[in-house]
């Protein structure tokens, strides 16, 4: 995976509107790119960002390196193309250091040329609508100084690199360009792009919506997805079938006399005469027609020796076998 180094100069004490460092750090943290992203933030002062340059170089052996600084006076996203071997500041560092008339590297050459592809990096930008600038130099302050050490440790690497300068956030002028620290972000991801040869992603085309037809209906101005069910009509719910239980007539014990009112139960059949035992016939059996019925009589009373041993008159008698044997039995 190709590996790009951002380093960000952090602003000197008492500075305001100063968001190379912050815009680093959101770039970072959203980059979704093929690239990996590291952003390392260097001291503002000259001896200290060099050592943590060479540090971070040696640490993470990017494929390009982007030096990110700060003008105050800058018109726009500012690509720098020479390092110049001078320093001669107008300001000291946070170290209190102040250097004036002084080479970078004493017997370096005079310049050193950027290695980024500082006009397809404008192209870029001003195809997002974000003002940029080539700019020839640096000039001789801390960003040049850190420029053109990055340039002499990379010269014989063959990777991209060198110094891209933002406008502030904060105006300390009047009439100077600010631009928001999220603006500064996405212009240091079109840098990367650029350098790396990302692709960003296309835009979404924004479907048209259609003209509107008077005389369509609503049913077919609304895509339908999925086909909608036709309401049943409610039925009321259906009555439970009605259970009639079986009656059953109460059977009241044989033991039992008859209940008053009720009338008695038919006699037992009897053989009818005349019949003759020497006959040698078998008497046919013939249900006795049941009589009408009749009210019930009246209670006797019973007799003072056994009252429920005594003879019921009404009901036949059967002849027994002795009687039928003997012929004794008249009928």
């Amino acid at each position: 995976m190709a590996r790009v180094l951002i380093t960000a100069l952090e602003p000197l004490p008492g500075t305001v509107g100063d968001g190379s460092a912050d815009a680093a750090r959101i770039l970072a943290e959203t980059w979704q790119g093929s690239a990996e992203i590291v952003a390392r933030d260097l001291a503002p002062a000259y001896t200290e960002a060099s050592r943590r340059l060479r540090a971070s170089v040696a640490k993470h052996l990017p494929d390009a390196v982007i030096l990110v600084a700060t003008h105050e006076g800058a018109s726009g996203v500012a690509i720098e193309r020479l390092a110049v071997n001078l320093d001669d500041a107008r300001v000291a560092d946070a170290h209190g250091s102040q250097p004036v008339d002084a080479p970078v590297v004493a017997g370096a050459p005079a310049g050193l040329w950027t290695t980024l592809p500082a006009r397809e990096i404008l192209e870029a930008l001003e195809a997002r609508s974000l003002p940029a600038t080539l700019s020839v130099n640096a000039g001789s302050g801390l960003a040049n100084h850190v420029f053109y050490v990055l340039q002499r440790e990379l010269a014989e690497w063959g990777v991209p690199s060198g110094l891209v300068r933002l406008p502030p956030t904060v105006a300390s002028a009047s009439g100077a360009l600010t631009l928001p620290v999220e603006v500064l972000a996405e212009a240091l991801r079109t840098v990367v792009e650029t350098v790396m040869g990302e692709q960003p992603a296309p835009a979404q085309p924004v479907a048209a919506e259609p003209a509107f037809d008077p005389e369509a209906t609503q049913p077919f101005l609304m895509p339908i997805q999925e086909p909608i069910a036709e309401p049943v009509p409610e039925r009321a719910p259906a009555a439970a079938p009605l259970t009639v239980a079986p009656t059953l007539a109460p059977r009241e014990p044989a033991s039992l006399p008859p209940a008053a009112g009720r009338p008695e139960a038919p006699p037992a059949p009897a053989l009818v005469p005349p019949w003759e035992p020497t006959s040698g016939e078998v008497p046919a059996y013939q249900p006795q027609v049941a009589a009408p019925e009749r009210p019930a009589p009246a209670a006797q009373e019973p007799t003072a020796k056994d009252p429920a041993k005594a003879p019921d008159k009404s009901a036949p008698r059967h002849p027994t076998w002795d009687e039928i044997i003997s012929g004794k039995h008249s009928g």
